[in-house]
C-alpha cells in the first residue's frame, strides 16, 4: 500500500504542499478542487498552471494520485437539475488528471448531491457509461464516493462494467451510515479503486441511516483513537487485494502536521510498511 494526504488535511497551499508532504513521508497529495472555477482561466487549477504543479510534486518526488471534486457535493451526475454541468464539469476534471499525471478523480455525492432514489441511481449508472470511454482514453478512473451500501454498490459497477469506474470507499464515512465496514469490503471487493482514512465515534447516539447519517460523528477522535477498526479495516482490504494508496482525510486538532504524522506512524506500523 502506499499512504497519501488530502491537501486540506496538513492544510497547505499548492506552493508548499509537496514539499511539506514528502517531508511529513507522504508519497502522494490528493489536491482539493473546491470549487469549478478553479480549474478555469486565472484559477489555481487553470491549465496554465498545470505543468508547474506537476514539476513541484515532481521536485519533493511526491505523486499527485487524485484530484477531489469537492464541489459536486452540490449536485451533478445523479442530479436532474444538475446533470449536464456534472457531465461537464467531470470531462473538465478528465482533463485535469490527465494534464497533471493524476490517475483518479474523486466524484462525490454527498449533501445535497445524496442519492435518495432509483432514479438518481439511474442516472449515475447512464452518465458512467457514457464517460467511461472519455475516462479510459484518459487514463482516468473516476471513483464514485457516495452513501450506496456495498452490494448495491457492486451491483451498479458490474453494470457499468469499466475498468475505468470504481468505488472510492472511506473506512468512517460507511460507520455514519450506519454500515459495518468490514462487511462493506467484502461486498465491493476489488470495486475498490481508492480509500480515505478517517475516524468515527458514534457515542451514546443511534446508529446512523443512509436516510440519517450520523455524520457529525467524524474525526471527532484522533485517527485509531475512535470506533473505527483500523486494524481490522487493513488486513480486510489486504484480503480483497487493494494495494493502492490509503489517503487521510482526518482531523488536524491541535496540530494539522503532528495529527497528520501520527495518522500516518499508525498506518505504517499496522501494514508493516515503514519508510
Amino acid at each position: 500500500m502506499k499512504f497519501g494526504t488530502l491537501q486540506n488535511v496538513i492544510e497547505q497551499p499548492l506552493s508548499t504542499v509537496f514539499a511539506v508532504a514528502s517531508e511529513l513521508g507522504f508519497e502522494g497529495v490528493e489536491l482539493d478542487w473546491f470549487d469549478f472555477a478553479e480549474a478555469q482561466t486565472g484559477g489555481p487549477l487553470a491549465p496554465e498552471n498545470l505543468a508547474t504543479i506537476r514539476q513541484a510534486a515532481s521536485r519533493a518526488g511526491v505523486e499527485i494520485p487524485s484530484v477531489a471534486a469537492h464541489f459536486l457535493n452540490r449536485g451533478g451526475l445523479a442530479d436532474s437539475e444538475k446533470e449536464e454541468f456534472g457531465l461537464d464539469a467531470v470531462r473538465t476534471g478528465i482533463g485535469l488528471c490527465s494534464d497533471l499525471g493524476a490517475t483518479f478523480l474523486l466524484v462525490p455525492f454527498f449533501g445535497p448531491a445524496m442519492m435518495t432514489d432509483k432514479e438518481a441511481v439511474s442516472r449515475l449508472e447512464k452518465n458512467l457509461r457514457l464517460l467511461a470511454p472519455e475516462a479510459e482514453a484518459a487514463g482516468v478512473t473516476l471513483a464514485i464516493e457516495h452513501t450506496l451500501k456495498g452490494d448495491d454498490t457492486a451491483a451498479l459497477l458490474d453494470r457499468v462494467n469499466s475498468p475505468s469506474i470504481g468505488n472510492y470507499w472511506d473506512m468512517a464515512n460507511c460507520m455514519g451510515l450506519g454500515y459495518d465496514p468490514l462487511e462493506e469490503i467484502a461486498q465491493l471487493g476489488q470495486h475498490i479503486v481508492r480509500v480515505h482514512a478517517k475516524e468515527y465515534r458514534q457515542g451514546d447516539a443511534p446508529p446512523g441511516t443512509p436516510d440519517e447519517p450520523h455524520f457529525e460523528g467524524l474525526n471527532t477522535k484522533p485517527f485509531g483513537e475512535g470506533e473505527v477498526p483500523v486494524p481490522a479495516v487493513l488486513t480486510a482490504l489486504q484480503q480483497v487485494g487493494y494495494d493502492g494508496y490509503i489517503v487521510l482525510e482526518t482531523g488536524k486538532f491541535d496540530d494539522a502536521r503532528r495529527s497528520a504524522m501520527s495518522a500516518l506512524s499508525l498506518l505504517q506500523d499496522l501494514t508493516g510498511e515503514e519508510q
